[in-house]
């Protein structure tokens, strides 16, 4: 059976978590018929039950989970070198990891804006180049080349008082991305970044114990509604729909896409 990812070889960072996104992105890609798919993440739960689940739903040998911080560049040596050494071959590299905290300038602080910058900014840059020798080889086995995707989100363009170290972290990845793919276009390796409005994730409640710490809201509920209100097709996301988006960007049919944000928000960026 044809599918839209077949033989690719991924990378997918921050997918060690049942119902986040980057285990959304990994299950959509071996659906996809990815040849095989590296999950990492600094935060490993109940590693050896997922990768039974996945194992049970795709088969053996197509998927592998490491523990990897992303802010390092020998950690991010070693994960590299074990997606060669697993699979031989790198296609498609996914920064998904991100963090996040609340904090404005007057009560934030330095520590957190470094922190958030390291992980959401930093982080992809080293991931790219310490993948780009496997990724500039990738056109040698699709037409398409390599493909950078870089999970942004819609913080890289809506200002937060709340919220600045994720805030202009996330836009400071949007830059990265830009200029990456002006720089690796040229070698048909692809960059693009995903820009995900509020997509229901367990880090998304922890986000919202802090905001309602602040008084911002008195329930989750009254949380989301107030969140999926300000979208105009008024509702979230699930890590599912998001992960639709991923595959694309990593598919041949995006061969002629780069420098792109995919706005995958319900329309929340149409204010900005």
């Amino acid at each position: 059976m044809n599918h839209r990812l077949n033989g690719k070889i991924a990378l997918v960072t921050g997918a060690g978590r049942g119902g986040n996104i980057g285990l959304a992105i990994v299950r959509a890609f071996l659906r996809e018929g990815a040849a095989g798919v590296v999950a990492t993440d600094n935060r490993l739960v109940e590693e050896a039950a997922l990768t039974a689940g996945i194992e049970a739903e795709f088969g053996t040998g197509r998927f592998v989970l490491l523990k990897h911080d992303v802010t390092s560049p020998d950690s991010w040596a070693e994960v590299y070198a074990q997606t060669l050494q697993r699979f031989g071959a790198l296609d498609v590299l996914v920064n998904n990891a991100g963090v996040s905290k609340h904090g404005g300038v007057e009560h934030g602080d330095l520590e957190t804006v470094r922190w958030a910058m390291a992980v959401n900014h930093d982080a992809l840059f080293i991931g790219m180049k310490t993948c780009l020798p496997a990724l500039l080889d990738a056109v040698n086995r699709h037409p398409g080349g390599g493909s950078i995707i870089n999970n942004l989100s819609m913080a890289s363009y809506m200002p937060n008082a709340h919220n600045i170290a994720y805030h202009s972290s996330k836009a400071a990845g949007r830059m990265l991305t830009i200029c990456a793919a002006k720089e690796f276009g040229p070698r048909k390796i692809r960059v693009n970044s995903v820009h995900l409005g509020m997509t229901i994730t367990p880090l998304i409640f922890e986000a919202l114990e802090e905001y309602k710490a602040i008084g911002l809201w008195d329930t989750n509920e009254a949380a989301l509604a107030a969140l999926a209100a300000e979208a105009p097709l008024n509702m979230t996301s699930a890590p599912e729909d998001a992960a639709h988006a991923f595959v694309y960007l990593a598919s041949e049919e995006a061969r002629f896409v780069t420098g792109a944000s995919i706005e995958h928000d319900g329309g929340i960026g149409l204010k900005y």
